[in-house]
């Protein structure tokens, strides 16, 4: 498995694991589940920006 293939399946563990939690914990507002989303794209999006300088 490539380091890219490993950071992916983490992201992806990373957003499933939060998607659960949220479930779990109906009182979550609406708000902070788009900041936690928000953050994860935001991470996606930078490790995106990391590969394509290579």
């Amino acid at each position: 498995m490539s380091d890219s293939d490993k950071t992916d399946e983490a992201l992806k563990r990373v957003r499933d694991t939060f998607e659960q939690a949220a479930d779990e914990a109906e009182e979550m507002s609406e708000k902070a589940q788009r900041e936690v989303e928000d953050a994860i794209d935001t991470l996606e999006d930078r490790i995106k920006q990391l590969r394509d300088r290579d």
